[in-house]
This record gives C-alpha cells, structure tokens and sequence, in this order.
C-alpha cells in the first residue's frame, strides 16, 4: 500500500498489494477465527485492518476499530471502545457530545433506545464510576450489542500489545475473562513487538495461548511497488528510467514505508530542482529526514554496550560478525 503522504494510513486506490493477505483475513473472519497480526512499526498494519473491514461491510455484519497505541490511559479505553460500537447505528457522535451529561443523553431519542438495553452507557456521566468496571462493561458491550440485533462483529484491537502499558497482567487477564465468553464476535489483534505479542498469544503460559491464529506480516511484492512508481510518477510528469526505479525499490526490499517515502522525496526533489536525485543523493534525503527517529531507536539499542557491540560489528563485518 503507498500514498504520496508517508507515514499515515493508506485507503482506497492508494492501497496497493496485500491481495492474498487480506483475502485470507476475511475468509477467516467469516469462519471466526481470532487472528494475530504481528508485524514492525510502519508495515502498513493499520492500513491492511482498515482495508480488511472495507471488505468484510455487509448488512449483518458490524465492526469496531480500537487504536490502542492512542489511547494513553484505563479512563479513556472504554470511552473509545464504546464509542466505535456506538458507531455502527451512527450514535457515535451523540455519545461523544453527551456522554458527560446523562440528562443529554437521555434527551436524545436513538441514544436513549440503546441506553435502554444498555443502561451502563449512563455511568460515564458519574465521574466516580470505576474505570474497571466502565471497562469490563464495555468489553461486554462489543459482543452484547450486536447479539441484540441479531448481527455478528469483527471487532479490531490496533497495537495490541500496548495494552500492557494501561496496567499490566491486570488488564489482560480482564480481557481474556470476558472475550473467551463471546459468541457473536471475531477479534483481530495487532501488534509492532514480537516479544510482546509472543508473551501474549504464544507461549504455553500465555494468557491468549491458542486464542487465535497467528499471522506475520511480509514486505509487499517488488513488481506492485514498481507499477505503483511508474503511474505516480506519470501523474506528475517525472521521467525516470526502470533501471533507477528497480534500485531504489531493491534497497528498499518491498517495506511499505521506505517504499512510500523514497516515491515522496523524489517528487519533492522534482518540484524544486526541476530534476529527480541520483540514488545516493535519494538516500541522503531519506536519512535526514529520518534523522530523529534513527538517532531515537540508537538511543534505545546504545542502553545495552553488549548491543551496541553487536550493532557496530554487524555494520563494520564483512563476513559473520562472530
């Protein structure tokens, strides 16, 4: 999938490849399975989820999107969960308007109706309302609400294994309790740390162990990437040869966001020079503009000298680093 603006979701004619990867996530999802998807930061996760749910609309079928990698505390968490279910009767905006002010909320007549049947959805107007309970509450809500209308959800958790940073194994534990009893829903997890989703969903003692099927996003195909390049770079009447685009996109090695910024500087380096960079000159402008997201991650790696020794040898060997 590749945009011409770097680093955001990808949606409709920008997205590009996954075809089999989000063909057999749907399939899945109509056969409700749980799934795992586990790939590094800026692999297009988000935009392969959004994708999938575009594909699985239908009239019986309701979904939910919960970024957990934007939600910085327990107080907001079921306030989003309950919002996105909230969503698919189009109450998402009268909640969001409302919710501190169970009066309004009431006065609201489609909200009131699901008030009715739901009536914890009025405790966000108590500010001394636990937040556990709002919590598991809401939990429930994801698959009460569409038992009610007789419908099936997909119900996608983004960043999944931020989770932990909410409260720890606390948290967890309250989500394995109350998702193992759901029958009307199909949970799709994510997550950017492979440690952190394999303590959660793979070893023996995990609490999501054999909860769902794992998936480990690739880079996307070489030949997408390289027809992608040549209609937007027609668009904006840059010529280039297949030789040089073949370079950049064998460096690259298909990761959708280097991909997506290499596409960007070199359209950006057009505008204002009237020409497209060499390859070497390409790569120093995508260097410096991830210059502090480089310099952050070595900050992280230099905590540890044992992987700074690793780093250095890997980088100055040219043979194995042992």
């Amino acid at each position: 999938m590749v945009q011409l603006y770097a680093g955001n979701p990808v949606t409709g004619n920008d997205f590009i490849g996954r075809e089999n990867e989000i063909d057999y996530i749907v399939e899945l999802l109509r056969l409700r399975q749980n799934i795992v998807l586990i790939a590094p930061r800026r692999y297009g996760k988000t935009s392969l989820l959004l994708k999938v749910l575009s594909k699985i609309e239908n009239p019986n079928m309701y979904s939910a999107f919960i970024d957990l990698f934007s939600i910085p505390t327990i107080e907001m968490l079921p306030q989003q969960i309950t919002t996105e279910v909230l969503k698919n009767h189009r109450l998402d905006k009268a909640f969001s308007t409302t919710k501190e002010n169970a009066l309004a909320m009431l006065k609201n007549i489609k909200l009131k109706a699901a008030i009715e049947d739901f009536e914890f959805i009025l405790s966000f107007s108590n500010q001394k309302e636990n937040s556990w309970d709002l919590l598991g509450k809401s939990i429930d809500f994801i698959d009460a609400f569409p038992q009610k209308h007789q419908k099936e959800m997909v119900c996608v958790f983004d960043e999944f294994g931020d989770i932990k940073k909410l409260d720890g194994n606390k948290i967890v534990k309250l989500f394995r309790s109350k998702i193992q009893l759901h029958k009307n829903t199909s949970y799709l997890f994510s997550g950017s740390y492979e440690s952190v989703m394999s303590n959660l969903f793979l070893e023996k003692n995990a609490p999501f162990f054999r909860f769902a099927r794992i998936l480990k996003l690739t880079e996307i195909e070489k030949d997408k990437f390289f027809e992608f390049y040549k209609i937007q770079l027609q668009k904006q009447q840059i010529k280039t040869e297949d030789n040089y685009l073949n370079q950049i996109l064998d460096f690259t090695r298909g990761h959708p966001y280097y991909s997506q910024l290499a596409l960007q500087e070199i359209i950006i380096f057009n505008a204002l020079n009237k020409k497209i960079p060499g390859f070497n000159e390409l790569l120093l402008h995508m260097l410096n503009t991830e210059k502090s997201y480089i310099e952050k991650s070595w900050e992280e790696i230099s905590s540890s000298k044992e992987n700074v020794r690793v780093i250095l040898a890997i980088v100055e060997s040219t043979k194995g680093i042992y």
